[in-house]
Order: C-alpha cells, then sequence, then structure tokens
C-alpha cells in the first residue's frame, strides 16, 4: 500500500516531535549526571544510626544480633538468589525504562526511583539479617582480640590502623563481636574488589546491612555508611548515564529515520504532483464535474448571473441605507442651521443692547465729570469772597 503525502507528513511530525521529547529526556539525563559523577555524592541529611539504636536497651541489642547471627545459615540460600536476581533485574531495567518511554511517548520522570535506593540505606528496619559472603570458611587466624578468616586480616588491619578498634565501645561478646566484625569486614574487602560497573542494588543492601549491623552493635562505623551513600550516589549516576546512552542511540535512530522519511516525502511530492493538483480540483465537489461540459458552463452561467443579481440587491440595498442615513444627516444639519441663526440673532440684540448700554455709560460718566467741576468751581469762589 503506497504512502500518501499526508500520512508521510503526518509520520515526519510525530517522528520530529518524538525526538524533541528525546532531546528533553536526554538534557534532563545529562543534567543529573553532572549533579551526581562531579561531587560523587548527594547533598544528603542522614541520622547517625548508631545515635539512633544508642537509645535501646543493651539486652535488646544482644538478643536481636543473636538472633541474627542464628538466621545467617538460613539467608545464605536467599542472599545468592536475591543477588543473582538483581543482576539479571540491572540487565533489564534500563532497557525496559527506555522501552515504556517511546510506548508511552513521553518523558517519564524517575527521580522517585532514583532516590528509592538512598531511602533503603536510612530507612530504619526493626529485622536484619546477617549478610552471606563468600570465601570466609578458611584458616582463621587471631589478630589482637579477634579471631577473623585469613582473607578478612589485611581488611582489619587497615580499620584498626586508621579508625582504631571500632569494637571498642561495643558491650556484645566476644562471640558476637566477631561475626559483626566478620561481616563488616567482608563488606569492606567486596568494596575494595569490586569495580563500580560490577557493583548491583542487591550488593549495595547486602553492605548497608552489614554496616547496620555493626552500628546496633555499637560499632564507631559511620565512616563506612558515609562511603556506602557515595557508593549508592556514583551506582545511581551509573545508571543514569547508561539511560542517556540509550537514549542517544533512540535519537540517533530517529534522526536517521526523519532523514529518511523526509526524502521519501520529497520524492512523493515530485512523482505525485500531477495527481493530487488534479485531486484539488475535485475537493468538495461532484466528481462528476467537467463529463458535461456544455450543460456544466451553462450551470456557471446561471450561477454567475446569480452572484451577480445578489451583488446587484445587496447594492441596492446598501444605497438605499445610505440615502436613508443621509437624510437624516441633512435633517440633523438643518436642526443645526436653524439654532446657530438663533442664536446669531440673540447675538445682535445683545450687542445693540451692549452699545446703548456703553452709551449711556459714558453719558453718565460725563455729567459726573461736569456736576464734579462745578462742585469744584463753587468752593473755589466761596474761599475767594470770605
Amino acid at each position: 500500500m503506497q504512502i500518501t503525502a499526508d500520512e508521510q507528513a503526518a509520520e515526519i511530525k510525530h517522528l520530529k516531535e518524538e525526538n524533541e521529547q528525546l532531546n528533553a529526556e536526554n538534557s534532563r539525563l545529562k543534567q543529573k549526571i553532572e549533579l551526581l559523577l562531579p561531587h560523587g555524592q548527594l547533598e544528603h541529611q542522614c541520622v547517625s544510626a548508631q545515635d539512633h539504636h544508642g537509645s535501646r536497651p543493651e539486652a535488646s541489642d544482644r538478643n536481636s544480633i543473636l538472633h541474627m547471627i542464628k538466621g545467617c545459615v538460613v539467608g545464605r540460600k536467599r542472599c545468592k538468589t536475591s543477588e543473582a536476581r538483581c543482576v539479571k533485574k540491572r540487565q533489564r531495567g534500563i532497557s525496559n525504562a527506555i522501552q515504556k518511554n517511546s510506548e508511552a511517548g513521553t518523558c517519564s520522570n524517575d527521580d522517585t526511583s532514583i532516590s528509592d535506593l538512598l531511602m533503603k540505606i536510612d530507612a530504619d528496619q526493626t529485622v536484619l539479617r546477617f549478610p552471606h559472603f563468600s570465601g570466609l570458611d578458611g584458616k582463621h587466624v587471631t589478630i589482637g582480640k579477634y579471631c577473623l578468616p585469613l582473607s578478612l586480616h589485611p581488611t582489619l588491619k587497615l580499620i584498626i590502623k586508621v579508625y582504631g578498634d571500632v569494637a571498642a565501645t561495643s558491650k556484645m561478646n566476644p562471640r558476637v563481636t566477631e561475626s559483626i566484625y566478620r561481616v563488616l569486614c567482608a563488606s569492606i574487602k567486596e568494596m575494595h574488589d569490586l569495580r563500580l560497573e560490577q557493583i548491583t542494588e542487591c550488593r549495595i543492601l547486602k553492605w548497608r546491612d552489614a554496616i547496620k549491623i555493626a552500628l546496633r552493635g555499637n560499632f564507631k562505623v559511620n565512616f563506612a555508611m558515609e562511603h556506602l551513600k557515595k557508593i549508592a550516589c556514583a551506582y545511581i549516576g551509573l545508571m543514569e548515564h547508561q539511560r542517556l546512552e540509550e537514549v542517544a542511540l533512540r535519537i540517533s535512530k530517529l534522526e536517521a529515520e526523519l532523514s529518511a522519511s523526509k526524502k521519501e516525502h520529497s520524492k512523493i511530492c515530485e512523482q505525485s504532483k500531477v495527481y493530487m493538483d488534479t485531486a484539488k480540483e475535485f475537493i468538495g465537489k461532484a466528481v462528476s464535474l467537467g463529463m458535461f461540459k456544455a450543460e456544466n458552463r451553462c450551470l456557471e452561467e446561471r450561477n454567475r448571473r446569480r452572484h451577480r443579481m445578489m451583488h446587484l440587491d445587496y447594492l441596492e440595498q446598501s444605497i438605499n441605507e445610505y440615502k436613508r442615513e443621509n437624510t437624516q444627516i441633512m435633517t440633523a444639519i438643518q436642526v443645526t442651521t436653524q439654532r446657530y441663526l438663533d442664536i446669531e440673532t440673540e447675538n445682535i440684540v445683545l450687542r445693540a443692547e451692549l452699545s446703548e448700554l456703553s452709551a449711556r455709560l459714558q453719558s453718565l460718566n460725563e455729567i459726573e465729570s461736569i456736576s464734579l467741576m462745578k462742585e469744584s468751581n463753587d468752593g473755589t469762589g466761596g474761599g475767594i469772597q470770605s
């Protein structure tokens, strides 16, 4: 089925919109990567787990940790299964997210899922299981007060060298303290052995459990929790970077598809110009147009005459309306002219009265002047006689 020019134009418009949406998503992800990777951590309020749990009774902490040690064997199989699932989930996560965005046609907001890992790290869990670590069943050697697997000795020595004995303030019995030290050193050893690309969310949560168990046992390991949060931020940044690459790849594919569609659109327009011009002649008209040319000419002539008559009627109505308006205007002009004449007549009368009053005033002034002169003369003559 051949694609029409309108369908091709609609497809190009749709591809442009989708390209703009992906560009917006690309910019948003770049901003997140810039915020996460250079700084190594998100600004994040954290409550000291040691202070938080320090208010609990020591006996309760001991019981909970002993309970966790008893459940350690049961939890090993679950940890292995969970780790395998987490790796598969990570492999599928990015592609599924991109697929959902493309199907929806909009850019989704994953801020909630991104911050979810940090929330899990800070969560106050009432039940913790001792995480399982492989390679701890070999020879055990004693360093100071603690007997740990030989593979963990370098890690234990490094912790004691930099931070001292982090279990010095713990009131747990030696066996429990060694168990806590074992999972703590195993977690830090894994951090040393693994690269960021090998880390999964499940492994981060496993380290969280080990560190929180140590905090609950009153170990001074706040440094480990803070570093774990940095690792979580870096992991989130890596996930966002992978999503960014997926979006960039999709943008490239869409741009290539858009370019091909534009070429196809130009080709269709060039090849179908004659047909489209013919189609314009029939749009909105009967398809029999042009079949009976003589009859069509008569119809067109009648239509033209009808339009002329309608136009003449309209002009006549306009002229009559103009005449009525002109008559009203002339009447108004006559009324205004008469009022003007009346005002002029009244003005002439007032001017005559004003002239008469001026003459009378002048006469009175002359009489007054004569009277004053007489009085003055009379006064002068009387003075001479006396």
